[in-house]
């Protein structure tokens, strides 16, 4: 169980979102098995309890926004019952803050960030109480607040030191990248989002790779450069291809509504046709804000 766990959580990180599931699901089904035994240490719980978050997050991944939600909100339950503070800090920050944050419910976002604080000042280490601040800072720019929440994101960063490299850090430094550019400061949200891949590459850290492409498109366009389009649009492309080689249909869902929108201002037809091949794909999820605002651009495309 152990070794499906670890495979599942490594394949996750190098962007194989197929296989990681299949590993994670295969353990948890030993789990399940393993479990209906009258003896089953502690140990054991908190390797379920860890592989669920993981779980979420590869089902956010490949696009079933609805079935992550619910493992999460298990998670959280299963994760006060075995009383792990560590983990506890993990079941949070790992799964429930990132997974309804890009989810676009700021308001469980909110409330699981402000859960993640209270705990990790209670009993967590020094990073986790680091890492909330930053979450906390990054949903507050997200509610209109950006320069304070600029303000809290960025000082927790560099508090962190090197810690900001860890892989839970990732997500937010992609973030940041797009809030600076939201704020103006495009020129320093497109050195974070480069100083980002630098990082994925270097490590083989390409489940968030999709993203950070994209997030890079998103802040040519705003730098309105020369040719800006163009270099956009081959962004978009390269992130196209990354969630295809990964499963990754959330971020596929993200990319051609920015390659869409792009495409409107000449190619509307081309436009309609992408992001309606990918939202035609999904099966849930369609209260979420992605595909809300895809649903809506098709409607402005028709």
């Amino acid at each position: 169980m152990m070794a499906d766990r670890i495979l599942a959580t490594t394949l996750h990180y190098f962007g194989d979102q197929k296989n990681a599931r299949h590993h994670i699901e295969r353990m948890l089904a030993s789990h399940a098995a393993l479990a209906q035994q009258p003896q089953i240490v502690r140990f054991q719980f908190d390797q379920r309890v860890t592989a669920h978050y993981f779980h979420a997050r590869i089902l956010w991944l490949q696009g079933f926004a609805d079935q992550a939600m619910r493992v999460v909100e298990r998670n959280i339950e299963e994760g006060r019952t075995i009383g792990n503070a560590l983990s506890f800090c993990s079941v949070l920050g790992q799964g429930a803050c990132p997974i309804a944050f890009l989810s676009g419910d700021f308001d469980a976002a909110e409330r699981y960030g402000a859960m993640l604080l209270e705990h990790a000042e209670r009993h967590g280490p020094r990073v986790w109480h680091l890492w909330a601040g930053c979450f906390n800072g990054l949903v507050t720019a997200k509610r209109g607040d950006i320069i304070g929440g600029l303000r809290a994101l960025q000082g927790g960063l560099e508090q962190a030191g090197d810690a900001r490299f860890l892989p839970r850090f990732l997500f937010l430094a992609g973030e940041l990248a797009m809030c600076l550019g939201e704020a103006g400061e495009v020129a320093r949200g497109l050195a974070t989002v480069e100083e980002a891949l630098a990082r994925c590459q270097a490590r083989d850290e390409r489940w968030y790779v999709a993203e950070l492409l994209r997030i890079r498109g998103e802040l040519i366009l705003l730098e309105s450069a020369f040719n800006a389009a163009a270099r956009a649009e081959r962004d978009f492309r390269r992130g196209l291809d990354c969630t295809h080689d990964q499963d990754a249909l959330s971020w596929r869902l993200r990319t051609a509504t920015g390659l869409a929108r792009l495409r409107d201002q000449h190619r509307a037809t081309e436009a309609h046709e992408l992001l309606r091949a990918v939202y035609g794909l999904f099966t849930e999820g369609f209260a979420t804000a992605d595909l809300r605002q895809a649903k809506n651009l098709l409607e402005q495309l028709d």
